[in-house]
């Protein structure tokens, strides 16, 4: 059945596509789909030099009608979508589209000068009307057509050419594909992926990315349970990860060493399979194997090993790439039963150490290596397990069958981390090499690209078959080009961002300036500020008074040497304001101080307030130059009660000094003075609080040393109801009861006896 006519579905969508059983007419008529308007940008204009920027080429322009051709030369836009569509079925663009299809150099559409004009084209099939033998238009005209006769600098130019158009489309993880409309099968709006990284594992290494698809043909498998060995049981474990594609997984173990009539590894007998989680296989009886040596040979097996480390769970499996398809009987294939389809697990093995703290996660080397190195005993048997796990991966590896199966294996997948696999799975200490060390040279090991969860068998087989299932998509042409104006509008605008970045590459970097070298009499006078501001904060009183005397001069240079604070203009030396460097060093809040004054003030130091106040005469009204053009001063900057007790004193005591109350501009900003009347005023009323405090402690203290009267124990209750029975549940009768009293003490005394007995041999022992 012709997949062109309308209505019908091929037989083969009605089942997953598996990747590496695609049907031969359907591979023929895959082409790699790709935005046209790139390919023909890419076609038309020029490379650009090196040195030139690169340029958005999305248009900003809207659309008008249905834009170009771009596969055929000459052709202008459409007015509507319909004359679009037209000339898609026309005969001219299905030429031109199997002319591009085989890598034949198209023509400039700016010289529009195309290899077979629309005249010479209707000749040509005027001609072909009158040819019975020829089944299509299209056909025999490619047939008179000479599309190999090309040379092969022309055939790889060409090719270089179609590398360059797709590269935006091979950058993808997932290679989609669309039937050609000129092809024998055409399947209307269904796209097809492939996983790219599956196409280069299965292709060779110089493979073009055209014939990647026919790498993937492999011969079907179609023997029956008991022959070459093989029970064909089902592997444990992969019950549910088979649904999605309609498979199941059998175990292949016994049909390797039959492969190809290969008897290299039927030696090998002294191989192990008893470390296998799978139950051993059914030996063959003597007729069946008798049987299979006179059976044809298998067709060759491609296979691929998957090796999942993680958590202490490691999980290794050989899988054959050649699908299984059991035979049918004619009965089921007149009733349309669909064939059972297969997977076949060569070899697979998985086991498990304790290496992970359970929700913690991490490796306890991991931990180790931070520095952390714990000595609990469950740290130490996590460090053991991993020593164990170490030596039996590599004891597995180093085996030969599975040496061979590596060996034998086109690509090796792997799920783990660089640093937990060095030295495990490859790049062995000493002289023994890993297996994987070939692989990893040869370039036929990769990372799975897909997520995957707790290494087991089931998990591997589910990343194998998400990994080889053919997705589908049935995406509409308006679905398209919305997809190809996302991808335009988002590769422009990584364009931009990456012009940005080589702009801001090409601008030489500046480098910081560096700090002058100070001379030796600067960092002098650097070290006594620091010394004068150490005295000043850890309230060194007399330090202070022998400094000020014997660097006054330091002083009154700062006062003239810092002129960007007006205020400060005409203060005396003591005032002068702290260095610059030292202000911009402590600048971590707003209220840094200004002065010497400012200082103490913040330190919370009175008496050294009370020195530069009284004994110095220095200003209180100047303000703090971090916290301009807001007015603040030394008052603000006392942190406690008593370093502003003395300004306030100073203001009752002296108020004539400067404008004290004045909150604004040259004033000192004290609320309120503090004569000694209100302080002996406050003190009287502290004391009076305080003995009222301890008169009430010591009532409470002599409350709670008076005793209550001790009330005399109520009797206890005398029982009426003696000489009646006992209650269900009540108190049992005394045991003594019915005795005498002479029995009675007689009874006391030899407890008596036996207790001091039980005393002396305590003692004596």
């Amino acid at each position: 059945m012709s997949a062109k006519e309308p209505g019908t579905r091929p037989a083969w969508l009605s089942t997953p596509l598996y990747a590496f059983d695609i049907p031969r007419e359907l591979v023929s008529s895959l082409v790699l789909r790709q935005n046209e308007e790139e390919v023909a940008s890419t076609e038309t204009k020029p490379s650009p030099p090196a040195s030139a920027p690169p340029v958005e080429t999305v248009s900003s322009a809207p659309r008008i009608g249905a834009p170009a051709c771009s596969m055929c030369p000459g052709c202008g836009s459409f007015d509507n979508v319909q004359q679009q569509r037209s000339h898609f079925r026309s005969l001219w663009h299905r030429y031109n589209l199997v002319v591009k299809q085989h890598h034949v150099q198209m023509p400039s559409a700016a010289a529009s000068v195309p290899l077979v004009s629309r005249e010479e084209l209707d000749q040509m099939c005027a001609t072909l009307e009158d040819d019975d033998e020829s089944p299509d238009e299209l056909t025999a005209l490619l047939r008179r057509l000479d599309l190999s006769s090309h040379d092969t600098s022309q055939e790889a130019e060409n090719h270089a050419r179609t590398v360059r158009i797709m590269s935006d489309a091979l950058r993808s993880p997932i290679w989609w594909y669309e039937t050609s409309k000129a092809a024998e099968v055409h399947l209307e709006q269904t796209q097809l992926g492939i996983y790219r990284d599956v196409l280069h594992a299965a292709a060779p290494p110089d493979a073009k990315p055209s014939t990647y698809l026919a790498s993937l043909s492999t011969p079907r498998l179609t023997m029956r349970p008991g022959t070459y060995g093989w029970s064909g049981k089902r592997v444990h474990g992969t019950q549910h990860v088979g649904r999605a594609m309609q498979m199941h997984v059998l175990d292949g173990e016994g049909l390797f060493p039959h492969e190809a009539g290969d008897e290299s590894l039927d030696s090998d007998s002294d191989w192990d399979m008893s470390m296998d989680e799978s139950e051993s296989s059914v030996a063959p009886s003597s007729d069946e194997e008798d049987s299979s040596r006179a059976m044809a040979p298998l067709p060759p097996l491609r296979l691929w090993t998957f090796i999942m480390m993680g958590g202490g769970h490691f999980a290794i499996a050989t899988v054959a790439l050649n699908l299984h398809v059991m035979p049918q009987s004619e009965r089921a294939k007149a009733r349309g039963t669909k064939p059972q389809r297969s997977v076949l697990v060569v070899a697979h093995k998985t086991f498990h150490r304790y290496t992970t703290r359970r929700k913690q996660g991490g490796a306890q080397s991991a931990q180790d290596a931070t520095g952390r190195h714990a000595k609990s005993a469950g740290a130490n048997l996590r460090r053991y397990g991993e020593a164990q796990l170490t030596k039996d991966i590599h004891t597995l590896l180093g085996h030969r069958r599975w040496r061979d199966l590596i060996e034998r294996s086109e690509h090796v997948w792997i799920r783990t981390s660089m640093r937990s696999a060095h030295g495990v799975l490859w790049q062995w200490p000493g002289h023994d090499a890993s297996p994987l060390d070939a692989k990893q040279a040869q370039g036929a090991l990769s990372h799975i690209p897909i997520a995957t969860q707790r290494p087991t068998i089931g998990e591997i087989m589910r990343c194998f078959f998400e990994l080889v299932r053919v997705k589908v998509a049935h995406l509409t042409p308006e679905d398209l080009a919305a997809q190809d104006d996302a991808h335009r509008h988002a590769m422009a605008r990584a364009l931009r961002v990456s012009d940005a970045q080589q702009h801001q590459q090409q601008r030489p970097p500046t480098r910081p300036a560096r700090p002058a070298r100070r001379d030796a009499k600067e960092s002098h006078i650097r070290e006594r500020w620091e010394r004068l501001v150490t005295m000043v904060r850890r309230g060194k009183l007399d330090a202070l008074v022998n400094f000020i005397q014997r660097h006054n001069d330091m002083l009154q240079e700062a006062l003239t040497a810092d002129t960007s604070l007006p205020a400060y203009a005409s203060a005396q030396a003591i005032d002068a304001p702290l260095p610059l460097w030292w202000r911009e060093s402590q600048a971590r809040g707003s209220m840094v101080p200004t002065n010497l004054l400012q200082l103490a003030a913040a330190s919370d130091q009175a008496d050294i307030v009370h020195f530069l106040l009284v004994e110095e005469r220095a200003d209180p009204t100047l303000p703090v130059a971090a916290a301009l053009p807001h007015h603040r001063t030394a008052y603000d900057l006392c942190p406690s009660k008593s370093t502003r007790a003395v300004f306030r004193r100073l203001m009752a005591e002296q108020p004539t000094w400067c404008r004290w109350d004045e909150m604004g501009q040259g004033g000192a900003r004290v609320p309120s003075a503090l004569t000694a009347e209100m302080e002996e005023a406050q003190s009287s009323k502290t004391r009076h609080r305080r003995a009222a405090m301890r008169d009430k402690m010591r009532e409470r203290d002599a409350r709670a040393e008076v005793k209550p009267a001790d009330t005399p124990p109520a009797p206890a209750p005398v029982s009426t109801l003696g000489h009646l029975w006992q209650r269900l549940g009540g108190s049992a009768p005394a045991e003594d009861a019915s005795l005498s009293d002479d029995m009675r003490r007689r009874i006391e005394r030899e407890k008596r006896a036996r207790a001091a007995e039980a005393r002396m041999q305590r003692n004596k022992s």
